[in-house]
C-alpha cells in the first residue's frame, strides 16, 4: 500500500455559518503533490472541514495508508463508528449535523487505513 500524508486546511473555524469561506487539501504521496483549494458560500466550520476531507479523499484511487493532519478534534476523534450505531443520533439523542458528509467520509474511508494527526495548520494558509 502506498503511503499519502492529506492535509486539511480550512479559512473558518466558526461554528455557525459563514458567508465567504475556502477550504484547501493538500495529499502528499512520495515525490507527487497535489494541491486544491475550494470557494464555498454559506457554511458551517464543522461542514466546511468534512467538505475539505471528502474531496481529498475522492482524489484517491488505491487503497493506501493514510494520515489526515488536522487541527480539528471534530474530525480526528473520528466517531463515525459510535454515531453510525446511534441511528446518526449525538449523546442528548439529537440528530447528527452534516450527516450527508459523514455517510460519504465513512464510505470513502472503508478502502484505507487511515490514522489523523492533530496539527496546527497555519503554516499552510
Amino acid at each position: 500500500m502506498q503511503k499519502v500524508d492529506i492535509f486539511l486546511i480550512i479559512s473558518s473555524r466558526s461554528p455557525g455559518k459563514t458567508r465567504k469561506a475556502w477550504y484547501k487539501y493538500i495529499l502528499i504521496s512520495g515525490k507527487h503533490r497535489l494541491e486544491e483549494k475550494e470557494d464555498v458560500q454559506d457554511v458551517s466550520g464543522h461542514r466546511l472541514l468534512l467538505m475539505c476531507a471528502v474531496a481529498a479523499l475522492k482524489r484517491m484511487r488505491l487503497p493506501s495508508l493514510i494520515t489526515i493532519h488536522t487541527d480539528s478534534h471534530y474530525l480526528a476523534d473520528n466517531r463515525l463508528t459510535d454515531w453510525e450505531k446511534a441511528g446518526w443520533k449525538r449523546s442528548d439523542g439529537k440528530d447528527l449535523r452534516n450527516t450527508d458528509l459523514w455517510k460519504e467520509l465513512r464510505d470513502l474511508l472503508k478502502p484505507h487505513a487511515v490514522r489523523y494527526k492533530v496539527e496546527s495548520m497555519e503554516m499552510y494558509k
